[in-house]
């Protein structure tokens, strides 16, 4: 299958240590050709429920760092939606406050695992939701810029893709549901729910080893 082709940079991994997340890790630490291109990861949230997933998503996050030899930044990055009208979107909050810290930690890009509205609900992918992720992407990394003397560039490789090339591509660069922080989590449903859906790789991830050759994505 196709695979998304990343640009040549220092990446901070906004990583909540689900299937999405796990799988652009994987493919940052597969694309390592020096110390200095070494991805960072910060655990991250920006879903409801942030009190009861954090602790699996800390737990998970170090399991990445081991098993991908990278480094952890000691800190989170969490927001959560809000009913209020006119609020602002906590993706664009959370991707203003990841900026600075990806500068910070000598990063020069964000890898976002963003997928759009629908796709986190259902799988299901349109042409106008990944613009829309796409655009805030590109529309925040410019605002950022304004108030840093670097760019920081923010890539999104999983904004296009559906459930099944996912898992499709978790399977072929042996990424295993073992290393989501809902996986072996009893008794409650969230967990529950996303074991579901993504539970289909079972191989066993290495720093190194990703399966058979596969195809580029420009």
């Amino acid at each position: 299958m196709l695979v998304p082709t990343l640009p040549a940079s220092r990446f901070l991994v906004l990583d909540d240590a689900d299937m999405p997340s796990a799988v652009s890790l994987a493919l940052a630490a597969e694309r390592v050709g020096d110390d200095r291109a070494e991805p960072v990861i910060v655990p991250t949230w920006w879903q409801s429920g942030a009190d009861e997933a954090m602790p699996l998503v800390h737990k998970a996050v170090e399991r990445h760092a081991s098993v991908y030899g990278v480094r952890r930044v000691h800190a989170e990055l969490v927001v959560e939606p809000s009913d209020e009208p006119g609020s602002a979107s906590v993706l664009s909050q959370l991707l203003l406050a990841a900026v600075p810290l990806a500068l910070r930690e000598g990063c020069d890009a964000i890898l976002f695992p963003i997928r759009p509205a629908l796709a986190q609900e259902t799988g299901d992918i349109s042409v106008e939701g990944i613009a829309r992720e796409v655009d805030r992407c590109e529309l925040v990394a410019r605002l950022a810029s304004l108030d840093n003397e670097r760019p920081c560039s923010i890539v999104t490789p999983m904004v296009d893709l559906s459930d099944r090339q996912i898992v499709d591509l978790a399977r072929d660069m042996g990424v295993p549901a073992e290393v989501c922080w809902w996986s072996g989590v009893g008794g409650e449903a969230f967990a529950e729910s996303c074991a579901a859906r993504w539970g289909a790789p079972r191989r066993l991830a290495t720093p190194s080893g990703r399966g058979e050759p596969v195809a580029r994505r420009a």
